[in-house]
């Protein structure tokens, strides 16, 4: 079992595509029918790596309408000061 608290929200990025090319906004701004699907934790060097590698989610195979409105947020993870182990 994993549990760690996300960032604040003001600490995400959100990456969709647009006309093909990644496309990157702050945020989200979460609205009631949004559900988290899944996540992937990716350990990189910066923020701004990680944000390009869920730019690189687009390419990934698709129906042309699931990739005009999929996008992926990047939040960074909390790092606890508590061992539960």
């Amino acid at each position: 079992m994993e549990t760690r608290g996300l960032a604040e929200p003001v600490h995400t990025r959100r990456v969709s595509a647009k006309d093909g090319a990644p496309f990157v906004t702050d945020g989200p701004y979460a609205e009631t029918q949004e559900v988290l699907a899944g996540y992937w934790v990716v350990e990189c060097e910066s923020f701004d790596r990680a944000t390009e590698i869920a730019a690189q989610l687009n390419n990934c195979p698709a129906p042309p309408q699931v990739l005009a409105s999929a996008y992926a947020d990047v939040r960074p993870i909390m790092e606890s000061a508590f061992d539960f182990g």
